[in-house]
């Protein structure tokens, strides 16, 4: 692992090491009826900088919420470290998210976008269509005008496909 070059970069690597250490040992000793809060994550709370805490609702994935529960009272403050601990870890340049990756779609990349466009595009058409269809038959007097619209759809699609074949 290379170590961060920046000033901010050093802050925050030093603080993601002490974190991840504190966790460490908190994980190796275990949490389970201990009443201490890990060391790493006790610094933070009793930092003088300590950032204001905004109330929010989350919704979390069972097993997550289950895997904190289980290390015992304060799950809450040892969620908010771990985003912390991940937070300072993005900072500090040890994990690289999307932005620092260098990709441009391929051309066939673009193309396959495209394509997905355009059959969703007639998808909606036909469901469109059909719902017209299905409405037209409610309504005995409107029978022709749903035979209308099923040959205008059947018509439509024998055009595209031959003119798919000859365009090959």
């Amino acid at each position: 692992m290379t170590r961060p070059r920046s000033g901010k970069e050093a802050a925050a690597y030093h603080h993601l090491a002490g974190t991840l250490r504190g966790l460490e040992e908190d994980l190796r000793w275990g949490l389970d009826g201990s009443p201490r809060i890990p060391a790493g994550w006790e610094a933070i709370l009793r930092e003088v900088t300590a950032p204001a805490k905004v109330k929010l609702t989350l919704r979390l994935d069972a097993d997550v919420v289950k895997f904190f529960r289980a290390m015992g009272a304060g799950h809450l403050p040892r969620m908010n470290a771990v985003l912390r601990a991940f937070m300072l870890a993005r900072l500090a340049g040890v994990l690289k998210g999307a932005e620092a990756v260098d990709y441009a779609p391929t051309h066939e990349d673009e193309a396959n976008g495209l394509r997905r466009e355009i059959m969703a595009l007639m998808q909606e058409e036909e469901a469109r269509r059909e719902k017209a269809a299905k409405e037209a038959m409610v309504d005995p007097a409107s029978r022709a005008i749903r035979l209308r619209a099923l040959r205008e759809m059947r018509e439509e699609r024998v055009a595209r496909k031959l003119g798919d074949r000859g365009r090959r």
